[in-house]
């Protein structure tokens, strides 16, 4: 399964953005991100078209489509983003100034974060962030604090828990009552903490906010999310009169992982968010507000590639006169953590053999000084020391979770478009590993 523009071209090779990954490897190395500009940009345009399909007679203040930053994030992507009509939403300070370093309007930025500390909070409003999504009762007292003693009013959303299950990982849900994000719904605290807000200086409570949980291949946790955000929205109206302006059901929605998975169209999920918006704001009698979401994974996710380099193979005996092949490549879990941390799967292509037949079950190990399985058993074409191995669907968390561990270099960030390749973030060096250490 290809994705974006990526193709085999007539050599036998896989190739994304008018690009031979053979050709990228000879001149970036590897391991190696490789980033679909042209299917980035392709999708962006899907997701404000098909929200705005949704309000055929809307003045374009009807809808918010912000990329969630956390999924992959440089100063590239953050051009990127902002030159596709996108808002972004960040998680961190750090992402917030790297945002800010790539010259994006930052009254177009949402800041989240379960934990923001003074210093974060103090940072925001110094950069003039748009948004904060307010994550708890503490913190919205501390930026009461914070921007009253400025003179300032800071413009927020609260994120509430809905309690919604979305049929995912354990690891990567964020709906439900059992999550450190958000303020509970279910026992009214919810309820409590928007009016204690809406009363506080220095604030200007502008919306509410959700995120049920990541890699959803199901509308109905959706439409379940639409209808539990107004029915806040009903209560909070009773008690104070107050409507929020903003109602932001984050993100979520899969990709293509494995040739089981079938994720909702975003036409699909723009339909059911707003419609389902538009039903319960109808039923209770509410004006229906601005409808926000935050893509990530599916915005970048099946854009991006990660390229290696096969190294050892080796066959050992496993018993009862079984074998195993074992395929070592020149990266692992220090550039892809995810197959360790949630047993992650993705599509592979031995990219420089991409149209042999497929014939042979191997293990794909990294490099680093652990087990390091990146796959327990894939189907290839033989593979053979030198070749390249494309691990698909790697263009969100890969670059963003990397790290250094036993030391190895980071990878670089390549954006390829219209058969044009540039590197926008480059390999670590030696030097950088040893900047922070001063002995």
């Amino acid at each position: 399964m290809l994705f974006g523009t990526q193709k085999i071209n007539s050599a036998g090779h896989l190739e994304v953005g008018g690009c031979d990954v053979v050709d990228l490897a000879k001149e970036f190395g590897t391991p190696l991100y490789i980033i679909d500009e042209d299917a980035f940009r392709a999708r962006a345009t899907e997701y404000v078209n098909d929200f705005k399909s949704q309000f055929p007679d809307g003045n374009g203040d009807d809808f918010q489509v912000a990329f969630a930053s956390k999924a992959f994030l440089c100063k590239a992507a953050a051009k990127l983003a902002d030159s596709c009509g996108l808002h972004l939403d960040v998680a961190s300070l750090g992402e917030l100034k790297v945002v800010a370093d790539a010259g994006v309007d930052l009254a177009h930025v949402t800041m989240h974060g379960n934990f923001k500390k003074d210093e974060d909070l103090e940072g925001a409003l110094d950069l003039g962030v748009g948004l904060i999504a307010i994550d708890s009762v503490d913190e919205y007292r501390r930026l009461s604090e914070i921007a009253s003693a400025r003179g300032a009013i800071q413009r927020a959303v609260i994120r509430v828990a809905p309690g919604i299950d979305a049929n995912t990982l354990d690891e990567i849900s964020t709906g439900r009552n059992d999550t450190k994000f958000g303020i509970t719904v279910e026992n009214g605290a919810a309820i409590e903490a928007i009016t204690e807000c809406l009363d506080l200086p220095g604030i200007e409570l502008v919306g509410i906010h959700a995120h049920i949980g990541s890699q959803i291949l199901e509308l109905e946790p959706f439409d379940l999310l639409a209808t539990k955000m107004v029915g806040i929205c009903a209560k909070v109206k009773e008690s104070t009169g107050w409507t929020p302006q903003l109602v932001v059901c984050g993100g979520g929605l899969g990709i293509h992982y494995e040739a089981t998975d079938n994720p909702p169209s975003v036409a699909d999920l723009a339909k059911t968010l707003v419609e389902g918006i538009r039903r319960e704001t109808e039923k209770h009698g509410l004006p229906m507000p601005s409808v926000g979401v935050e893509p990530g994974r599916s915005l970048i996710g099946e854009f991006g590639l990660t390229l290696y380099e096969c190294g050892p193979v080796k066959t050992v005996p496993i018993g009862d006169g079984a074998t195993r092949t074992y395929v070592s490549v020149d990266g692992g879990l220090s550039d892809n953590p995810r197959p360790v941390m949630y047993g992650a799967q993705y599509p592979l292509v031995l990219a420089n053999r991409a149209n042999e037949e497929v014939t042979t079950s191997v293990r794909v190990s990294g490099r680093h000084c652990e087990t390091d399985t990146l796959f327990k058993a894939v189907d290839l074409p033989p593979p053979r020391s030198g070749d390249l191995l494309a691990i698909l669907s790697t263009g969100a968390y890969n670059h963003v979770m990397a790290s250094n561990y036993n030391f190895f270099y980071r990878p670089p960030v390549v954006f390829v478009s219209d058969g044009k390749a540039r590197e926008v973030v480059r390999r670590e060096t030696q030097e950088d590993l040893m900047a922070r250490d001063i002995g």
